[in-house]
């Protein structure tokens, strides 16, 4: 689907729900509202937070999102479910011309900062692409409801492409829960290492054959860019569902949403008993005359639960040859014992050939 499986790194801009999507709350939103994408929808204005986002209901559910400047309490706005993947996404009819987009989710527990955790409200590039959705299912819903699949009367026709493609779309919104990821079915590794190079290698192993890239894997085979061999441990070569078994569909869903905002995730276990979860993104800022290796913007980010450590977050950017991570520890104990290790990280990155430009590491349980 991608022009090529790159697993480097998003851009620093990349913004985060509410609750990470892997949250049971999360999963609750976005699987009550999976039947309703395409759909119009008020959403009441009950109260606005301390961040400048707001707290509406949708569909009877109160929900966080933000929402364009001037935006009232006690107002209506006016909404369209675009997404549920990676999370609830709607078009917002601002009334200034081009619509924008907004990510939502149920409110934070009680005494969590919104501050620590901002929905995007999403421009440029990522917006362009969620308005090819948004005219895609409206013209899917529409055609469905006109008799014989004509759009004006006998003189048009829809293809089959767009027929397959409304029919795929109807059956991603039947499946019981909501992909938002890839999902690995075995470990990338048979067990613990800390071979960092058979760790990459795992890691992009696991992501390249997610067959989130498979059309464009057959593309490379068919010009004798790569062997056939490698289509053969995908998930499509092995045999799938047809297009329209919504746990089919939901797949293709995903590697739209790869193509069109360049953006992958995985999740599985990096080795027997080590969960991951693993989101990597591609510049979002709209730029397309950057150079990959000198100019562009990666962001890679994970979440990994130790033994000793507890779960621990990383996220890498990789911008213009610069290096930054960022490690969220689960308490002040462990964020202190990451912080006397950062030399060796320091030194490590340097003699792998990547100088580490800005490592900060924080406490989860101080936010």
């Amino acid at each position: 689907m991608l022009p090529r499986d790159s697993v480097s790194l998003t851009p620093v801009a990349a913004t985060r729900p509410a609750l990470p999507v892997g949250d049971p709350r999360q999963q609750a939103f976005a699987r009550a509202l999976a039947n309703l994408v395409g759909q119009s929808m008020p959403a009441d204005v009950l109260t606005k937070l301390p961040d400048g986002s707001f707290v509406v209901r949708i569909n009877d559910m109160a929900a966080r999102m933000p929402l364009p400047q001037g935006t009232q309490v006690g107002t209506q706005v006016p909404l369209t479910l675009v997404t549920v993947a990676p999370r609830p996404t709607f078009q917002v009819q601002t009334g200034q011309g081009a619509p924008a987009f907004a990510e939502a989710g149920p409110p934070l527990p009680e005494g969590a900062a919104p501050q620590s955790s901002p929905l995007a409200y999403l421009e440029g590039k990522e917006a362009a692409a969620l308005t090819r959705t948004a005219a895609l299912l409206a013209g899917a819903r529409g055609v469905a409801q006109l008799p014989g699949g004509a759009a004006d009367g006998a003189n048009t026709q829809i293809s089959t492409a767009g027929k397959m493609l409304g029919d795929v779309i109807a059956a991603a919104q039947k499946a019981e829960t909501q992909a938002t990821a890839a999902v690995g079915r075995a470990p990338l590794l048979g067990g613990p290492s800390t071979d960092a190079g058979a760790i990459a290698q795992a890691l992009k192993d696991g992501l390249g054959k997610s067959g989130l890239f498979y059309e464009s894997h057959v593309a490379e085979w068919a010009a004798g860019a790569r062997p056939r061999a490698d289509l053969a441990a995908e998930p499509q070569a092995r045999g799938m569902p047809p297009p329209t078994d919504p746990n089919t569909a939901q797949f293709i869903n995903l590697q739209l949403n790869a193509h069109e905002q360049g953006r992958v995730a995985w999740q599985g276990q990096l080795w027997p008993g080590r969960d991951m979860q693993w989101d990597v993104e591609r510049d979002a800022s709209g730029r397309q005359d950057v150079d990959d290796e000198n100019g562009g913007t990666w962001q890679s980010s994970l979440r990994l639960r130790f033994g000793a450590l507890g779960e621990v977050g990383a996220r890498v950017v990789l911008s213009g040859g610069q290096l930054h991570i960022r490690l969220d520890a689960q308490d002040e104990a462990i964020k202190g014992l990451l912080d006397t290790h950062r030399a060796r990280l320091a030194d490590a990155l340097d003699a792998a050939g990547t100088p580490l430009s800005t490592l900060t590491i924080h406490d989860d349980g101080q936010r």
